[in-house]
């Protein structure tokens, strides 16, 4: 029922209150019992879930995959399909394509909490739905980037530096070790591939130029040889040190990002009490990889 326009208004209704949120039949509908925590109701996850996509550049160039239902780990697949020009010699031709490779991936939890004055909060003119969707959907998404990037597959989903190949190592990031980079890349994953870089680093490479004084980077569509950048201050930077990651390059719809629970929220009315303050916490279950390293290579700093 959390579709519906009498869970919408209890909900946010309950989001208000000072007490506990009262038992009803409607709200016990989008109730989880294993934190007590409800759903956001569909219209309020709408928004949240387009807020979250722009704070998690992954959100935006990777795939995105629903998985709601099922065990605590699934499985993730991938294959190349077989394409050729049929003749009478070849009629079988699908005799020989790939078998799926599998994957499986565990699912990780994500809280959040955040809180209003009680007088914001109890007040009908106040846009609670909207500060509290906004709140939850910038913290979250940004974790989840830097966890897309840097994550250790233990607390959190396993981020693609710790997965990918390395194109180029470099003691100081130079115009040739970027062409070199580009080259690296096989041409398959070349086709679709980006950059993604720090602020630091983009700065650097803004301002380096070829022998005849021409610029790597393209100032009038942020491109680098004609393929899309992307700043992520999460990534490295070359300043770092030996092992840094600074640079990766490659076709990120390979990266996965799996929604295994939608967005739940409860109200923390007593631990904010004190404060004059009502709280808030929120979870998602996600979990991410990168389930073809071929498709993404990095820079990597060393002696």
């Amino acid at each position: 029922m959390y579709h519906t326009t009498e869970y919408n208004r209890e909900f946010w209704n309950a989001a208000r209150s000072k007490s506990k949120v009262p038992h009803t039949d409607v709200l016990e509908s989008g109730r989880s019992r294993q934190n007590g925590s409800y759903r956001l109701p569909y219209e309020s996850n709408k928004k949240y879930e387009a807020l979250r996509q722009k704070e998690n550049l992954f959100r935006r160039i990777g795939n995105v995959v629903k998985a709601p239902k099922g065990d605590f780990t699934i499985w993730a697949c991938d294959s190349e399909p077989e394409t050729t020009w049929i003749t009478e010699k070849n009629p079988n031709f699908f005799e020989n394509v790939e078998t799926y490779d599998m994957y499986p991936l565990n699912s990780h939890t994500l809280g959040c909490a955040t809180s209003l004055p009680e007088d914001f909060a109890g007040d009908a003119g106040f846009d609670v739905e909207g500060q509290i969707t906004k709140d939850f959907a910038r913290s979250i998404g940004r974790a989840e980037e830097n966890a897309c990037i840097n994550g250790d597959g233990v607390s959190a989903p396993k981020g693609f530096l710790q997965e990918t190949h390395v194109g180029q190592y470099t003691s100081e990031i130079t115009y040739d070790d970027v062409i070199q980079m580009f080259f690296h890349q096989d041409a398959e994953y070349r086709r679709n591939s980006v950059w993604i870089m720090n602020s630091e680093t983009a700065l650097k490479l803004r301002s380096m130029t070829d022998i005849d004084g021409g610029y790597l980077w393209n100032h009038s569509d942020n491109t680098i040889l004609g393929k899309q950048v992307y700043i992520s201050d999460y990534m490295p930077s070359g300043s770092a040190g030996v092992g840094a990651r600074p640079i990766a390059f490659g076709d990120f719809s390979y990266f996965w990002i799996v929604d295994r629970k939608p967005f739940e929220m409860r109200s923390l009315t007593e631990v904010f009490g004190p404060q004059q303050q009502v709280g808030y916490v929120g979870y998602e279950t996600i979990n991410a990889k990168l389930i073809r390293p071929e498709a993404v290579c990095v820079m990597e700093i060393r002696k």
